[in-house]
């Protein structure tokens, strides 16, 4: 599903839009927040107030999580309410806290474009830093952002901008110092946002978003995307892989987002859903170079078959300008 803002733009209100019957559904969900929401996870949404505290909400069950603010806020945030709700860029779950109530962990990529990161354990008092320094084979040292988080067999792996995946590494241990350390190598070309998506058959898939700004205009306009497919050298073991890129996906279609979980079903389970097809919000604030909160122009589908876009859902109603951007949302009822 698509949260979409509601039909009569009211702030506590979201709508949703079913891909595969292509229309909005009939009834609408109570989220009581009226700005961006910074994950969508396992059915669960994270939002954060001006204290740079996250809540999960499940907007299904309306049950909520309250986890532990993050302890350096910084004074200029404060200074326009919406600058709090893009600090935290994305929050992403290990597992559906209502099926694990006591076993699932959260990462969170934060100072508004990943370059840190966090990360939290059900039953933590606070987030962890996680030290971003890699020291690269031709002996230099580099911090890395990242745009994309994913829990992929028992570990956080994450995304840079660049096209590397790194191994989000954390344990009990508290003498232990987290840090992440590099799964695959840069990959060369520079895009505008990178993903990672597990398939229907459990492989792991680096998707690379490619397009160019006007920003003149503040329009963006996208052209491309490549995935690519990571294999492992070292069985069901992550630690070094190689990574080749692929030219389709088969019958699986995937759901990308600047602030929610990648996700990914078979199309052949999901009547009306275009196999071999990536579905990606269009997202058009665009950070600094416009001192403006851009909002939800709704959602695009690029085919990987003839590599062409068409428009699925589309915001276009005057009165939703000023409304939260849209994300994707998988429904859960427990």
């Amino acid at each position: 599903m698509l949260m979409v803002p509601s039909k009569d733009s009211r702030h506590e209100r979201r709508g949703l839009y079913s891909i595969t019957q292509g229309k909005t559904c009939s009834f609408e969900l109570h989220v009581p927040y009226n700005k961006r929401l910074c994950g969508s996870s396992h059915g669960w949404l994270a939002c954060v107030n001006e204290n740079l505290e996250v809540t999960l909400l499940n907007p299904f069950t309306k049950s909520t999580i309250c986890l532990p603010p993050f302890k350096e806020v910084p004074q200029s945030i404060h200074k326009q309410a919406y600058r709090c709700a893009h600090y935290i860029k994305k929050v992403v779950l290990s597992a559906d806290p209502s099926l694990f109530p006591n076993d699932y962990e959260a990462v969170a990529l934060f100072d508004r474009n990943g370059t840190r990161v966090s990360h939290i354990k059900s039953g933590d008092h606070g987030w962890t830093h996680i030290d971003q320094t890699v020291r690269f084979f031709y002996g230099l040292n580099q911090v890395i952002g990242f745009d994309d988080v994913i829990y992929y067999r028992g570990q956080f792996l994450a995304a840079s901008r660049e096209g590397g995946v790194f191994a989000i590494n954390v344990s009990k241990d508290p003498t232990y110092k987290p840090h992440v350390s590099i799964v695959a190598p840069m990959v060369q070309g520079i895009d505008d946002q990178a993903y990672l998506v597990e398939s229907s058959r459990g492989d792991l898939l680096l998707v690379r978003k490619f397009q160019s700004l006007n920003y003149v205009e503040c329009f963006t306009d996208t052209l491309s995307f490549k995935v690519f497919k990571l294999y492992s050298d070292c069985g069901d073991k992550i630690r070094r892989e190689r990574i080749e890129e692929i030219d389709s996906i088969g019958n699986d279609a995937f759901f990308l987002g600047g602030n929610n979980h990648s996700m990914c079903v078979s199309a052949l389970d999901f009547p009306g859903c275009h196999p071999n097809s990536i579905y990606f919000c269009i997202d058009n604030w665009v950070g600094d170079a416009c001192d403006e909160v851009q909002e939800p122009l709704g959602m695009a589908v690029f085919n990987l078959d003839n590599r062409k876009f068409g428009t699925n859902y589309n915001c276009s109603s005057p009165s939703q300008k000023y409304m939260p951007p849209s994300i994707w949302i998988l429904p859960t009822m427990v």
